[in-house]
């Protein structure tokens, strides 16, 4: 397979950021200095609510499409034998790309063009936005030329004619897209973990150590020790550290806002992979710690969207990846 289009892991999903802080300040008796004092205050609301609205326009296209699509290069590429001169004709497995719909665009077309348009203005973002925006736009028909010519069978009738014919254009919209994936991305990750550590601080500030709180300071958390913990020579008494953080704000935040009423029973989901989360954190650092070796099927399983093993950076994004969705669902 072309090293561009090698996947050891899908990125995890962008965790949604919160609403915007409301303005708090309470309403003066009338006055020209109250007015504007409130209108002092209402400004960096103002301010929070755009970028909110914009970088929450960026990740739900994000994850509505960018592992589905990475799930589509590696339906496309795991059956052809050389990626670079592409499909023999004597194959006997074969698999299409996946469709990318027009419900799909829907949610990388014109609310990632409104969000482009709209203020703040974040340069690097903005540009990385647009270019995976086209890199889709790219990929759409020929994907979809593709996905219909092997769910169809058509390569049956040919003798993949057709399918030599598409591969080559394939590939290019596949890498095109990798790499705007990889650009938006980090800028994406970059944004957004700048502008939560922005709203924990406002969040604390305005309202104390609340449940939405304790979620936002839990996920920053849990995304620190997945990125520490990807490769084996990460450093250990560095993760250990960051996991016994995690468990620290866990713990206080059980013990504050697990009872409380209106979302506990959707709080309690959140808790539940929350412990998963920390025991695999715990899991990867004792394998990585003793040097366990991976037996073959494991090894096998690494890669595995659904069945890595434990210990490995694989089952460590997994239960990350079902943490922001029970995250997200708050």
């Amino acid at each position: 397979m072309s090293r561009t289009l090698s996947i050891a892991a899908l990125a995890a999903s962008l965790s949604l950021i919160l609403a915007a802080c409301g303005d708090k300040t309470p309403t003066a008796a009338g006055g020209a200095g109250s007015s504007a004092k409130q209108e002092a205050s209402a400004a960096p609301a103002d301010a929070q609510q755009q970028l909110t609205a914009k970088l929450n326009a960026y990740i739900g296209c994000f994850n509505a499409l960018d592992s589905k699509t990475h799930g589509s290069i590696q339906s496309y590429t795991r059956w052809i034998k050389d990626v670079d001169a592409g499909p023999s004709g004597r194959e006997t497995n074969v698999y299409g790309p996946f469709e990318i719909s027009d419900y799909d665009m829907k949610q990388c077309d014109a609310p990632v063009s409104e969000a482009i348009a709209a203020k703040p203005a974040l340069a690097d973002l903005d540009a990385a936005a647009g270019q995976y925006q086209q890199a889709l736009k790219a990929l759409v028909p020929i994907s979809k030329e593709a996905h219909d010519y092997y769910e169809r069978q058509d390569y049956e009738d040919d003798r993949f004619a057709k399918g030599k014919q598409l591969h080559a254009p394939l590939m290019t919209a596949f890498k095109d897209f990798v790499v705007a994936s990889e650009t938006f991305n980090a800028e994406l990750e970059r944004q957004n973990d700048a502008a939560q550590r922005e709203q924990l601080k406002a969040l604390e500030q305005a309202e104390g150590r609340t449940r939405e709180y304790y979620r936002l300071a839990m996920m920053l958390e849990a995304k620190t020790i997945v990125e520490l913990m990807t490769g084996d020579d990460f450093d250990q008494a560095k993760a250990r550290e960051r996991l016994d953080a995690f468990n620290r704000i866990s713990d206080e935040a059980h013990a504050k806002v697990a009872d409380q009423e209106p979302g506990k029973l959707d709080w309690n989901s959140f808790e539940r992979e929350a412990e998963n989360f920390r025991r695999e954190g715990k899991e990867r650092l004792q394998r990585v710690s003793a040097n366990t070796p991976y037996t073959d099927f494991e090894r096998r399983m690494l890669d595995s969207p659904s069945m890595a093993p434990r210990g490995s950076a694989g089952k460590l994004m997994q239960e990350y990846n079902s943490l922001v969705f029970q995250s997200n669902r708050q």
